[in-house]
């Protein structure tokens, strides 16, 4: 369960995440340096499956993670996961462009995994969004230059709905941290923010990719509170990529 904004702007783009999770969950650990195949990223690790739900790499593409399908909001009746998503976002990082994210996407098998819609980003292109749900693939590039998703196990149609109605409530593009942080209407399931009985957010990550270095801010707490947090930085390495898909069979 997670809820992301994103934007670009001149120099790269910003993603903002918040965590929920239910509070049975262990604790992540913050975000750390790694090297996959080659290449280095920034990722905090779950701390029951080693996997991650965001992640940052070098070239300047991060990867994000959310719980279930948010374009058709189809039901997942495939049989139970075999394996943890957040394994995927490992196997993708490594990847140098969005174009090569999508197509390894293309070529992966992903009936082990239960349903999920995945975003990634680079800077100056669209972002792509795929969605697994359980049976098929469905993948959109958004071109607007901001963008929001979220998922939630609870009410999941009018949890969308409420945080969709805050978004659009938010105007400058400084107020997006404000968003993560609301409460509106009210401090419950339903707001951004998220806090109930069995859950709540857990984190919050904030990556801002310029021309020169990706730098992922991570407090291990919502963001309504007042929570130190950690800041970790990874120089770029320049990369021409391009957007080579527009569909998913």
């Amino acid at each position: 369960m997670c809820t992301i904004s994103w934007i670009h702007d001149s120099n790269g783009y910003q993603l903002l995440c918040n965590r929920d999770e239910k509070l049975t969950r262990k604790s992540a650990l913050e975000p750390r340096l790694a090297v996959r195949n080659g290449t280095r990223f920034l990722a905090p690790v779950d701390g029951d499956f080693g996997g991650t739900w965001i992640a940052a790499n070098e070239f300047g593409v991060s990867v994000c993670l959310l719980n279930g399908a948010n374009l058709t909001s189809s039901q997942n009746r495939a049989p139970a996961p075999k394996r943890s998503r957040g394994l995927l976002v490992l196997d993708l990082i490594p990847e140098a462009s969005v174009a090569a994210i999508c197509d390894r996407l293309r070529d992966t098998d992903l009936s082990a995994f239960a349903a999920f819609t995945l975003a990634a980003l680079e800077p100056g292109r669209a972002a792509a969004v795929l969605e697994w749900d359980g049976s098929k693939k469905t993948l959109v590039f958004e071109k607007a230059g901001r963008h929001m998703l979220t998922s939630s196990s609870f009410d999941s149609k009018e949890v969308r709905r409420r945080r969709q109605e805050e978004y659009r409530r938010v105007h400058a593009d400084e107020e997006l941290f404000a968003f993560h942080r609301s409460h509106a209407p009210a401090r419950s399931a339903y707001s951004t923010c998220m806090h109930r009985a069995d859950a709540e957010t857990v984190s919050f990550s904030w990556i801002h990719v310029s021309e020169v270095v990706a730098t992922f801010y991570y407090t291990p707490a919502a963001p309504c509170q007042q929570v130190a947090g950690v800041s970790k930085k990874l120089l770029r390495r320049p990369v021409l990529s391009t957007l080579s898909s527009a569909s998913i069979p």
